[in-house]
């Protein structure tokens, strides 16, 4: 058994995270791309993922609501049940797979090609399935995942992802003139919904 400590995991995580921070120059024509793509998009930006990718692409998508760019997040699985006419060809669809070749997610992937719909691929995969044939992709590498079973375990991934995501969010939305205003409109519950905009 390889034991490690949690801060040794904690480390890697971070080491993971601010590596791709430091060597943003390598991907930024890549996320401006996005950026541009998700500000110009007249429909509904749907995430999907599965497993840990799965939650990651849920929290991402209730963020871009909370910041007033139009977002859902939906199974991969379920979406092929009866929910297919969901999606105009106005919409598009951000496919989150640290692999790019999750099976689950190849059918879904084909019908929404086959209908017309834009897909973007975020993985840390350039030369998969998902990355090859996506519309747009976002390569978002990981060093590390920080655990003790040979990178398998998706910590720093999902942490990367999600935090990668968000942050084009903001961008997004502070370009808009997204105000205080607008966020408390999305917001009305909770703490955060007494607050008072003076």
């Amino acid at each position: 058994m390889n034991f490690m400590e949690w801060y040794e995991s904690l480390e890697k995580q971070i080491s993971t995270l601010f590596d791709l921070y430091k060597n943003r120059e390598e991907f930024m024509d890549e996320f401006k791309n996005f950026i541009t793509f998700i500000k110009n998009l007249r429909g509904i930006a749907y995430f999907t993922g599965v497993g840990k990718s799965g939650f990651v692409a849920e929290k991402v998508a209730s963020t871009y609501n909370s910041l007033g760019i139009r977002s859902c997040f939906i199974d991969p699985v379920d979406t092929l049940h009866g929910d297919m006419g969901i999606f105009s060809k106005e919409d598009a669809t951000i496919f989150i797979s640290k692999s790019g070749e999750t099976k689950e997610l190849f059918k879904l992937f084909d019908e929404l090609k086959n209908r017309g719909i834009k897909i973007i691929a975020v993985t840390a995969n350039k030369n998969s399935y998902i990355s090859e044939n996506a519309d747009l992709r976002l390569i978002i590498p990981i060093k590390s995942e920080g655990d003790f079973l040979n990178d398998i375990v998706p910590l720093a991934s999902t942490i990367t992802f999600e935090a990668v995501l968000q942050s084009l969010a903001v961008e997004i939305a502070s370009s808009r003139g997204f105000t205080l205003k607008d966020f408390l409109y999305r917001h009305p519950g909770g703490k955060i919904g007494e607050t008072r905009v003076h």
